[in-house]
């Protein structure tokens, strides 16, 4: 008898579970948008920025950001949150490591550093960035930079 009652219950369960998974009209799903930039500054000098924007659920116009930027100087993949408003304004606050080559301005060549970075729209996605990063790799030249001030302007985020 037990044999045959598992069967049994898990064929009469079936439909509650298959309406558990079923989406509800007030679900909310998550927009990923694209998101690019052209910056200008130190320690990358000129460099393009790629990634994605992740709308949080629930909200509307912020989220998770995820970027990657290569530069004459090195590269950068920063992750972290974003807010949005009218006409292209909002700011983000994001985690951020860097790997720096031979041409990087006010950075040891060669190093990896870590840090944060605030990005800063003002009007059409046109703004600027600051940041501060701490070196967490050795160098392979003379001249040792253990904190790197971050700081550019650019178009797009």
């Amino acid at each position: 008898m037990r044999r045959f009652a598992l069967p049994v219950l898990l064929i009469v369960l079936s439909p509650l579970r298959a309406d558990a998974q079923a989406e509800s009209d007030t679900a909310y799903s998550m927009r990923v948008s694209p998101a690019i930039g052209i910056h200008y500054g130190a320690p990358l000098r000129l460099s393009i920025a790629a990634g994605g924007l992740f709308d949080m659920p629930g909200k509307r116009n912020d989220g998770v950001i995820a970027m990657a930027e290569q530069g004459q100087g090195g590269t950068e993949l920063s992750l972290g949150y974003f807010v949005r408003r009218r006409f292209g304004q909002g700011f983000s606050l994001r985690l951020a490591g860097l790997r720096t080559r031979e041409d990087a301005w006010n950075a040891s060549e060669r190093t990896s550093y870590l840090g944060g970075e605030l990005h800063w729209m003002v009007l059409a996605g046109v703004g600027g960035r600051i940041g501060w990063l701490r070196r967490v790799s050795g160098h392979s030249g003379e001249n040792l930079d253990d904190n790197v001030l971050s700081f550019g302007v650019g178009i797009g985020d």
